[in-house]
C-alpha cells in the first residue's frame, strides 16, 4: 500500500517511523537513488503497522534474527504461486514482487493522481523531474502524495474486502483541497 521497493519495506525500522506525523522516512543510505524519501502513511498502513509486535532492543520491524531484515522472498513467492495456482480462477500469469509497485503506480494514476505525484511517491528522479524541471521544481508534493496513497489504500482495501461502491476518485478530493481565490 506504500508503493515502495521491497528492500526498503523489508528494511523498515521503528526509528524511521513518525506515527505522530503519519510518515516514514527512508534514509538516503537505504533508498535506491540515495535520496532521503518521506512516505506518507495512510490510515490502512498505520493500522497494519499497529499489529506488528515490537521486540525489545530490536529496531527492525521485519526480522527473524533481530539483526538483519527478512529475506527468503523467492521461497515465499514460490509458496504464494502454488497457492494461487490451486485457486479455481485459472492459470497464474508470471509476475514479480516489483509488479506490486507497478500496480500501485498504475492504480494511483487510475484514481486520478498526476504523473509527477506518482513519481514522487515512488521516489523517482527521472521522468517529470529530469533535466531543467528537476533543477527548478523543488516542491515536495507531500500533500499530494498523502492524498494519492490514502486513495490507493482505500481502493486496495475495498478490493480485498469485496467492497467497490465507496471508492472516491482523487480528482474530487484534490479539488476539494484547493484554496479558493
Amino acid at each position: 500500500m506504500t508503493g515502495q521497493r521491497r528492500s526498503e519495506v523489508s528494511g523498515l525500522r521503528w526509528s524511521d517511523l513518525d506515527m505522530g506525523q503519519r510518515e516514514w522516512l527512508i534514509p538516503a543510505d537505504r533508498a535506491k537513488n540515495g535520496i532521503p524519501h518521506t512516505v506518507p502513511l495512510s490510515d490502512a498502513v498505520r493500522a497494519t503497522l499497529a499489529t506488528v509486535p515490537r521486540v525489545a532492543g530490536q529496531n527492525l520491524l521485519f526480522s527473524t534474527t533481530g539483526n538483519t531484515s527478512v529475506s527468503g522472498f523467492s521461497k515465499a513467492k514460490e509458496r504464494l504461486d502454488a497457492l494461487m495456482q490451486a485457486e479455481p480462477t485459472g492459470a497464474l500469469q508470471p509476475w514479480a514482487f516489483h509488479d506490486l509497485r507497478r500496480t500501485a503506480a498504475s492504480g494511483m494514476a487510475r484514481l486520478g493522481a498526476n504523473l509527477p505525484v506518482i513519481e514522487k511517491v515512488l521516489n523517482h528522479v527521472s521522468g517529470s523531474f529530469s533535466g531543467v524541471a528537476g533543477v527548478y521544481n523543488r516542491h515536495d508534493f507531500a500533500g499530494e502524495k498523502r492524498t494519492a496513497l490514502e486513495a490507493w489504500s482505500r481502493f486496495a482495501l475495498d478490493l480485498v474486502e469485496g467492497r467497490s461502491s465507496n471508492i472516491v476518485l482523487l480528482r474530487a478530493e484534490r479539488h476539494a483541497e484547493l484554496p479558493r481565490s
